[in-house]
Order: structure tokens, then sequence, then C-alpha cells
């Protein structure tokens, strides 16, 4: 699977076959049937492989919970960018890691294009002394009336389906089933990204996109999306059009996975079209811990079957791939 320097931004997409799309009861990985779990993990297995995604339904994640984050999220967009409210969370202020980020603020992942899209990002609600300790940026929440208590709550929820799920990759990584829970504590960069797509005709150009074509820099994404927009590649690179009406949720694999499987499990290439209407998305990246060295596993690897990446830890991975898509800004 090419990575983010490969993918084709101008590739034509496709509609899906919906009834192709793997949509998978996540309810057994929260239950005590072992059976029904064990079926599941095979279906995931088998999305991984073989389509390179997944959409999900029935997660530990209450649709109440989804729609408080979705409200808060909608809330908090609709304040003009000059208020004091969203100048007070601008993420000039803050390394530009958390807090609200404007239209044309994203990474251009694609050389010469501008991202259609604003953003509001947080990470694990540590205590300040910890943050401190571990010299990560805190999170930081607008004026606004029960955001912080929606959001959390969401993430919260959110990373509870990350850890199940993660019980599932290790094992298809032929790891302990603990393994990436157990690299993915206080210090992993696990973000995530409230994103707002105004509605965008189509411009006259297509330097102007929702979203450039790119890759996930950590183990795997949720996204919770409102509207059609996104698109993905399969194992085969080829690009479609994802549904918004499926699932509860749609799981795209990341950097992190290929390099542990050199290359068996695929990183998902996905982009955001441009659309006449509005879209809103929820994005949890579950990361390792910043300073954890990823690489190919032994058992990945033979005299047939060489290294295909260098070792990496999470975090300088994270910063290469944004000091790549800073230069392509330059282009």
């Amino acid at each position: 699977m090419p990575g983010t320097e490969q993918l084709d931004q101008h590739a034509p997409s496709m509609a899906m076959d919906r009834a192709r799309i793997p949509n998978l009861d996540l309810a057994p990985l929260f239950a005590h049937d072992v059976i029904a779990r064990n079926e599941l993990e095979r279906q995931i297995r088998d999305a991984s492989l073989n389509t390179g995604f997944f959409y999900v339904h029935n997660s530990c994640v209450d649709a109440r919970v989804i729609e408080n984050a979705l409200a808060a999220s909608r809330e908090f967009f609709l304040i003009p960018d000059d208020s004091p409210v969203k100048q007070a969370v601008h993420n000039r202020f803050f390394n530009e890691k958390k807090g609200w980020g404007p239209i044309f603020g994203e990474p251009t992942y694609q050389p010469g294009t501008l991202a259609h899209v604003e953003s509001f990002d947080i990470g694990q609600q540590l205590d300040i002394e910890r943050h401190h300790e571990l010299g990560i940026e805190p999170n930081v929440w607008p004026e606004i009336p029960g955001f912080r208590d929606a959001v959390l709550a969401y993430y919260e929820a959110v990373t509870a389906m990350g850890r199940a799920l993660s019980r599932v990759f290790s094992d298809m990584l032929n790891m302990d089933r603990e393994f990436i829970n157990r690299h993915s504590g206080e210090s992993a960069p696990r973000t995530m990204r409230l994103l707002h797509y105004p509605a965008n005709q189509a411009p006259a150009d297509d330097r102007n996109v929702g979203i450039a074509a790119h890759t996930d820099f950590e183990c795997f994404t949720i996204i919770n999306q409102t509207a059609d927009g996104l698109e993905l590649t399969n194992t085969s690179g080829e690009w479609y059009k994802a549904p918004s009406d499926i699932g509860s949720f749609t799981v795209l694999l990341g950097d992190m996975l290929e390099r542990f499987s050199n290359g068996e499990l695929k990183a998902t290439g996905h982009r955001v079209a441009n659309t006449p209407w509005q879209r809103l998305s929820m994005v949890l990246f579950f990361a390792l811990d910043g300073d954890y060295k990823v690489a190919p596993l032994p058992q990945f690897i033979g005299p047939d079957r060489p290294a295909l990446y260098a070792p990496v830890t999470q975090d300088d991975h994270i910063r290469n791939e944004l000091e790549h898509a800073a230069a392509n800004a330059e282009i």
C-alpha cells in the first residue's frame, strides 16, 4: 500500500457496493460468548487483510454520548472565528497540538493543496502535574457550558472501544492480546479531533480540497461522520466513496500496524472531498506511547521477506510526517 507520499490525490473514486462493505457487530467484544467473539475477530481479520477498513455498530459507545459530543461540536463551530471564545483556544498558543485550528490551517499532506476544514484537538485528560512531567501539552477548553464534559465522555468511550479493538489487532500480530494496550499509556499521543467541513462547492482548481490524501500515523483510527465526503483506498489501492449511513463508526488501519506487520496489514489511504453540504466528523487516533520504538516484528521477517521499515518511535514518526507536510506547503 502506498504511503502518504505515493497516494494519488487526483485518482477518481468509485461508489462502493454496499453489500460488500464490512459492517461488523462489535457486541461480542463486550460480552462473554467466546464463540461469537472468535467469529467477530475472524471477520475483523478478514476485513483488515482483504478490504483494508471496516464499519462497526453495537459498540460500547452509547448513542447519547455520540449525540452530545456532536451537539457540542456543532455549537463550537457555529461560533464566529473572531469570537473571543474561539480565539482563546487558537492552537497557535499551544504549539498547534491542542485547541482550535482555523480553515486552511491543516497540514498539507499533498503538495499544492489547501484543506477546507477547521478542527478542535484534544488528547488524554491528565492531571496538570502529570502533563508537565511527561512534557505533553494539556488540553484547552472553550468557555462553552457542557462542552468539556460531552467531548471527554465521547473520548473516553471511544478509547474503551479502541482498547477492545487493540486486543484483536494484537492477536493479528501474533502477540499477546495486551501488546498494543501495554504500549499505549499516559504518554501516548492519542489525539481526538473534532472536524468541521463547511459546505464548499468544488472550486475552479484542484488545490482546495476537504483534506488531502494521506495515511494516519498511529495504529488505527476510529471515525464517526455525519455526512458523505470521506474517500478510502482498499488493499489494492483503489479509491472508493465511503458512505456515512452504515454503522456508527469507520475503522481505518494506520502506519504503526503496517510497520509492525512488515506490510502484511496496509495503512488505509484516505481523503475528504469538497461537498455542497456541511460535514462533521469526530476522529480518534489510537496511538502508541510516544517513545515506543516500532519496527517489523520478527514473525513477519524472513530470508525471503526482509524488514521493509526502519525502527522509529511513535512521536518521531508523527513529527517526521508533519514536517514533510509542512515542506509540501512551501511547494
